[in-house]
């Protein structure tokens, strides 16, 4: 299922678990805001990446809990917001987030899937998400969101 509701050119990156990819940030904000991009599939994290980066964001990369756990406990560069996949390979969306609430309660998770379950959304709005949305999002709706959700 593609990320995006409209095509983007050029979109080939090599993103890997905790890479930094960066760009200045605008002169608007006063600190560049890192965003945890934990997504399992590369194509999907590539797009989430290129998109941040391109819009002035630092960005870190995770392909499974136990990679985001890591950057969680050790970032490569202070951790704004989260943006995580439910549906990893080694852990459920569910239990990572509230993981990531016992470690930094205060942190903002915006949490997408391709494929919504009620419970599961319920769930995580109970564990205090930003937002919760499903894949495919327009990247203007992917870019406000993350926005939104900054402290």
């Amino acid at each position: 299922m593609p990320l995006l509701k409209k095509p983007m050119r050029g979109l080939q990156s090599s993103c890997s678990c905790a890479r930094i990819t960066s760009m200045v940030a605008p002169a608007s904000r006063q600190h560049q805001p890192t965003v945890l991009v934990v997504e399992d599939d590369e194509t999907t994290r590539n797009v989430m990446t290129r998109i941040l980066v391109r819009e002035g964001y630092l960005a870190l990369t995770a392909e499974s809990g136990h990679d985001a756990l890591g950057t969680l406990r050790t970032p490569l560069a202070p951790i704004d917001v989260v943006l995580l996949d439910v549906h990893l390979p080694d852990v459920s969306g569910i239990d990572l987030c509230a993981r990531i609430r016992e470690l930094h309660p205060e942190m903002p998770v915006v949490v997408c899937t391709g494929e919504a379950e009620p419970c599961e959304a319920a769930r995580l709005l109970e564990l205090g998400v930003h937002r919760y949305f499903r894949k495919p999002i327009a990247v203007d709706e992917l870019l406000a969101t993350v926005e939104a959700a900054l402290p």
